[in-house]
């Protein structure tokens, strides 16, 4: 034991006398420290170890949860897309709704003193289910514009928008059809 704590100064003879013996503690302090040292860089190094290992493992697992995110995002795409092809086809097939029975109803609507000397039926592009209706109409009045307008109400449109001109001969009439759901 005296190899492993010695005296850091040796007594001399008449010069001075040696360290006290509480001095005697430093080396095997020191042998404490280093052996401490050394178990706490081994801690710290198996901690970054595995620090490492843990930082590594959720790079996989981000780089996984961003492939199924992505994954996700791409179905996503795709029913939004199929939607908007779902609610352009629904708006078409609205407004392709046959025009012919309206025209039908128009001429059947006419009096044996009126005729129809105008009749434009036109689809906004906008909203396919509203179609302008342009009437001009000789003899009858508004008696036949009524006459005319019950025909087309009997097709389960209604008018919006209505606006109507009285001439000499003529009456000119304007609106806007809608299609009632049943």
């Amino acid at each position: 034991m005296h190899e492993i704590i010695h005296d850091l100064k040796t007594e001399r003879q008449n010069v001075s006398e040696g360290l006290p013996s509480g001095y005697k503690l430093v080396p095997a302090a020191f042998y404490l420290v280093s052996l401490a040292s050394i178990f706490l860089s081994l801690y710290f190094s198996l901690g970054k170890k595995a620090y490492e290992a843990t930082e590594e493992e959720m790079k996989v697992r981000i780089a996984a949860a961003t492939t199924d995110e992505n994954t996700v995002l791409a179905k996503q795409q795709s029913i939004v897309g199929e939607a908007k092809k779902a609610e352009s086809f629904a708006k078409w097939l609205e407004g392709a709704r046959p025009l012919q029975p309206v025209t039908v109803a128009v001429g059947r609507s006419m009096g044996k003193d009126s005729t129809v000397s105008e009749l434009s039926l036109t689809r906004n592009p906008e909203i396919p289910a509203h179609t302008f209706l342009q009437l001009k109409i000789d003899g009858g009045g508004t008696t036949q514009i009524e006459s005319t307008l019950d025909s087309i109400y009997a097709l389960n449109y209604q008018t919006y928008s209505a606006q109507q001109v009285k001439g000499e001969n003529s009456t000119d009439f304007q609106a806007i059809l809608i299609h009632k759901q049943n």
